[in-house]
């Protein structure tokens, strides 16, 4: 029995200790034009779907000190992933508008405000496609490609995000639209 303890005692440090924070359902939403106005053209052309003028918009995810890939906190260290699930485009009811023509919706993950991603550079977020999701209405639902948005947003708390779209056109009249991300956050410390 003693012989036991001795080895259970011996093998621990091989075991490791952490500890873990998970949830699988983070949602953060952003309004694209920043309120209940109309920012977004009617009729626009498929392609980069520019808001306000801009080929991106950015999202700011607040100064939290878990959104780094590896942070030291006193003997542990911390490692963190941020994994995008799905998204989702809901146009505001006030615009009688709805996603019927749009066959397809991408999103990126940009490098810069200015990048146009459809000549590449960007990373592939999330997709609606209209033949395997199904004709939208007023909300389209873009599924994840399950990438870890740490790196992203690591050091300016902000990811640049784009749009691209096709089909015939977007909405009729001018829109403004929802937009929600639903992530599965993993933090992790480890124990010396």
């Amino acid at each position: 029995m003693r012989n036991l303890k001795v080895i259970s005692l011996l093998l621990l440090p091989l075991f490791g200790c952490f500890a873990q924070l998970e949830n699988s359902s983070v949602t953060l939403s952003h309004n694209l034009c920043g309120g209940t106005t109309t920012c977004m053209p009617g009729s626009m052309p498929p392609g980069v779907m520019q808001v306000t003028g801009l080929n991106t918009f950015s999202v700011n995810f607040g100064d939290q000190p878990l959104l780094q890939p590896s942070t030291s906190v006193g003997p542990t260290t911390v490692t963190t992933s941020l994994i995008l699930n799905d998204a989702a485009m809901q146009l505001q009811a006030s615009t009688g508008n709805n996603f019927n023509n749009i066959t397809g919706v991408s999103l990126w993950a940009a490098p810069t405000s200015s990048t146009d991603c459809t000549g590449g550079g960007c990373t592939l977020l999330a997709d609606y496609d209209s033949a395997r999701d199904g004709v939208a209405d007023q909300r389209i639902v873009l599924r994840g490609h399950s990438v870890d948005l740490i790196s992203y947003i690591s050091a300016s708390h902000t990811l640049d995000l784009q749009f691209t779209a096709t089909g015939t056109s977007g909405p009729t009249n001018a829109w403004n639209a929802d937009v929600s991300m639903d992530m599965g956050l993993i933090a992790r410390a480890n124990f010396p």
